[in-house]
């Protein structure tokens, strides 16, 4: 009589020991760098502004707004050598405001990397519509080298 209340368990204790090894699987294992451990490329964001562009701020705000929602990348705290290096600075030229991107790709080498440089421009009566443009760019470039190659 006592072997029946542990032959009523055991599929109880099988099925906990089933979840446990596959909770257990899917854990990482520690092997990989963080850059490996998802399939998104991650991106490290640095902004600077000239003291002369009327709402510069505001500009920056929009740009981290838009920067930070996207789901195409994962947004790095420091720049890593598995992440794309974004420098973007905010100017004026000739009545015209200039957002410049720098986007550095990533590699275990810093002489080695690549970097693609290129801005938006508008007139500061048009401001709110840059940071999207800018955007946009940033998507088709880090998408096409993604997918392409690694390559910019």
């Amino acid at each position: 009589m006592p072997k029946v209340p542990f032959l009523r368990m055991r599929p109880v204790v099988l099925s906990i020991v089933v979840m446990v090894l596959l909770a257990l699987a899917w854990l990482p294992t520690g092997n990989f760098l963080p850059g490996e451990r998802t399939n998104k490329p991650q991106l490290h964001v640095s902004y600077r502004a000239q003291d002369d562009v009327p709402r510069a701020e505001d500009i920056i705000y929009d740009l981290q707004q838009r920067i930070g929602q996207r789901h195409e990348w994962l947004l790095t705290e420091t720049s890593e050598a598995y992440a794309w290096d974004l420098n973007i600075e905010v100017s004026q030229s000739s009545g015209q405001v200039v957002i410049h991107g720098v986007l550095t790709q990533p590699g275990p080498d810093a002489s080695s990397a690549q970097e693609q440089r290129f801005k938006i421009q508008g007139p500061v009566d048009a401001v709110g519509a840059l940071p999207e443009q800018f955007v946009k760019v940033l998507i088709d470039l880090v998408e096409n080298a993604e997918n392409y190659g690694s390559s910019l």
